[in-house]
């Protein structure tokens, strides 16, 4: 069958330190059956509660994507859905044991490799496919997404602009495929400006930051590690503007679908990534 949905072949684990709060999470990665979709299960609460990681479930998108049922939240899943939707996985059951997803060295790589080395076996049924046949637009300010018709696949660009200050301009193009992921996206980690530093220390967050999971961008573009303050080095030349399709990937995936069609994205963040996934759920629906 073509496009048929995925899971994972078995039981795969990951934990580590959530970096806005610093807490210890384990997670397990469990096969999910057909058409169940992806969710985290908070097994550290009473009755278990399932948090859907799904648009819908949106709680908040500062900083980082919040998903929340009831009383029960997870935090930080957007590399982690980045890498979902890297190996193309549906259906998929996430146990933690907290709220914030580990952070892992800043990218999806991690989440990537686990979950591919668990195996990915196709489940039948079909996958929900979403093909843009007419343009969807959302824009705040001078931070632009349009989402265009495009026959061959899943392509993405994206456009990283700091006025010349910071990071000197940055455009990116990405046909989306699982190896292109792996190779060119999933490898680049997050970033944070030097102005940033401050209103972090006064909401009490950063406090899982390390210099394996982050970089610090100074206004005159030198680059340090976060907790050093030494030279950091980068994995690519322009490895921000991959880092900002790697959550843009990952936020887009909330929806729930696969997306043909071309994205264009001029300074979008998540707040931004979630109006165009929220658009495509309701089309999709």
């Amino acid at each position: 069958m073509d496009n048929p949905q995925k899971t994972i072949a078995q039981v795969a684990g990951f934990s580590g330190m959530g970096m806005f709060r610093g807490e210890f999470t384990r997670l397990l990665f469990k096969p999910a059956p057909l058409n169940s979709g992806i969710f985290f299960v908070r097994v550290d609460l009473p009755n278990r509660p399932k948090v859907s990681a799904h648009v819908r479930a949106l709680s908040s998108n500062f900083k980082r994507i919040f998903l929340k049922s009831n009383e029960a939240e997870v935090e930080c899943v957007e590399h982690l859905m980045a890498a979902l939707s890297g190996l193309g996985i549906d259906n998929l059951e996430i146990e933690t044991d907290g709220r914030e997803i580990p952070a892992g060295d800043g990218s999806a790589r991690l989440f990537f490799d686990i979950l591919k080395k668990a195996g990915i076996v196709d489940q039948g049924g079909k996958k929900n496919i979403f093909t843009v046949k007419t343009p969807l637009a959302v824009s705040s300010g001078d931070a632009h997404i349009l989402a265009v018709p495009y026959e061959h696949g899943f392509k993405l660009s994206y456009t990283l602009d700091f006025n010349g200050s910071f990071i000197q301009r940055q455009t990116y193009d990405l046909e989306f495929t699982e190896e292109s992921f792996c190779r060119e996206i999933a490898p680049a980690r997050t970033f944070g400006l030097s102005t940033y530093i401050e209103e972090f220390k006064r909401l009490g967050l950063g406090k899982g930051v390390t210099d394996e999971n982050s970089i610090i961008v100074h206004e005159n573009g030198k680059l340090t590690k976060p907790v050093s303050t030494k030279p950091a080095e980068l994995r690519f030349p322009n490895e921000f503007v991959r880092h900002k399709i790697l959550d843009l990937i990952g936020d887009l995936y909330l929806a729930n679908t696969v997306i043909i069609g071309h994205v264009i994205a001029t300074r979008s963040g998540h707040s931004l990534n979630v109006q165009l996934a929220r658009k495509i759920s309701h089309e999709n629906s």
